[in-house]
């Protein structure tokens, strides 16, 4: 203590160990020399006692540590802080239902600005004015001085911040901090601030001015709700252009890479009719060894080999196929988690593309089925055909030679 100027500090020393009678005086009970110098400076300094507005009720008491005095003590200057009967006189105060005041002192429980740990209703007092705060953030303008907040939507939406001791039961400060969160960051601030403003105006508009504020209290987990919903479908309206942009363009290159899997092997399709039917009709039928049985054998060994290559490059463009539905699956379910309010903008481009893939399986199962099919169809001539020992010509062949 400086002088004769009294601080909060001090005052508060004074509340804390009093026992109030009525509404001004009050059995204080001197715990330090703290409190025995202060109440030394309000008897002796004109400043001190207007400030501190405390006076003893008996001038020839005994100042001294662990005697109880009898003083009156009024409403300290309000540069200190705030001094009230209980919670309700605090909350009468508009100010103190849109900011918490730096200092103040409740009679009734003793409850203060630096109370540790904090009780059960500074705690939902508290969180009231967080929620105060960021509805106030969110309003066309917040009257600090009448504690009302104004909103415009088709018509001028007032909400007076009206609320009593009673009323804080109704605060879930877990629900708050929620809210918070969800409004927190500086990306799209605006947009949320201005989504919580439409949500508040919804929930309002169908209750009395009066109850407005403690109506909304009741329901801070559906402003969460809203605010969410509100701020998922912004961002993707917000994203779309750029998704549809995207999507158009990986689907163009989706549908090249599908449609390259059948390019591949176009030319050897057309080899096809040659390797099975064609070559059959080339075959001759030799009773004994000689040009004709090479000629068949090279034959039917040249179908079966080809037959072999071009199965082998369906398998080979079949699990290319795997991997593109594969990716088209990764990105379907991206676009449904991330952007699953407008999914079904884009269902049917990823239909269109998992039914070309399939188109494309079931070509590529033909050509394996025919390619088998002409392969046998080949080796069935040969046999039909060949009635010499085409191994034992060979191999005479190969020792004569």
């Amino acid at each position: 203590m400086a002088n004769d100027a009294i601080t909060w500090a001090d005052l508060l020393e004074i509340y804390r160990n009093s026992v109030w009678l009525d509404d001004q005086i009050a059995n204080l009970t001197i715990v330090s020399g703290g409190i025995a110098r202060t109440l030394k400076l309000v008897e002796t300094s004109d400043r001190a006692y207007h400030e501190a507005d405390i006076a003893l009720q008996d001038d020839k008491a005994q100042l001294t540590v662990g005697s109880v005095v009898e003083v009156r003590i009024g409403s300290p200057h309000r540069s200190l802080g705030l001094l009230v009967k209980d919670w309700d006189a605090l909350l009468a105060s508009s100010v103190s239902r849109m900011r918490e005041p730096p200092a103040f002192f409740i009679r009734s429980d003793k409850t203060h600005n630096a109370t540790l740990p904090p009780t059960d209703t500074l705690i939902r007092y508290r969180s009231t004015m967080k929620l105060v705060k960021l509805l106030s953030e969110s309003a066309l303008f917040a009257d600090q001085q009448q504690a009302k907040l104004v909103y415009f939507a088709d018509a001028r939406i007032e909400v007076p911040v009206k609320f009593t001791a009673k009323d804080l039961r109704s605060i879930d400060s877990a629900q708050v901090d929620r809210l918070e969160k969800a409004l927190e960051g500086e990306v799209h601030a605006e947009q949320r601030l201005s989504i919580l403003a439409d949500a508040v105006v919804e929930l309002v508009s169908g209750q009395s001015a009066a109850g407005r504020f403690h109506y909304l209290m009741q329901n801070v987990d559906e402003l969460i709700r809203r605010v969410n919903d509100g701020y998922r479908l912004f961002a993707s309206s917000f994203s779309y252009s750029k998704i549809r942009s995207e999507l158009e363009k990986t689907q163009s290159e989706y549908v090249a890479r599908i449609h390259k899997t059948f390019s591949d092997i176009q030319g050897q399709l057309l080899g096809l009719p040659v390797a099975s039917v064609v070559v059959a009709t080339q075959m001759k039928a030799p009773t004994a060894c000689g040009p004709e049985l090479l000629a068949n054998v090279a034959v039917v060994c040249g179908a079966c080999f080809f037959a072999a290559l071009l199965i082998t490059s369906c398998i080979n463009q079949w699990m290319t196929l795997n991997a593109i539905s594969s990716e088209l699956k990764g990105q379907r379910t991206r676009l449904n988690t991330e952007f699953s309010e407008i999914k079904d903008l884009f269902t049917g481009s990823f239909d269109a593309l998992d039914g070309r893939v399939l188109w494309h399986r079931w070509v590529m199962a033909s050509i394996v089925g025919l390619s088998v099919v002409g392969a046998g169809f080949t080796v069935w001539a040969y046999v039909v055909l060949t009635n010499a020992d085409a191994w034992s010509c060979l191999v005479n062949h190969g020792a004569t030679s």
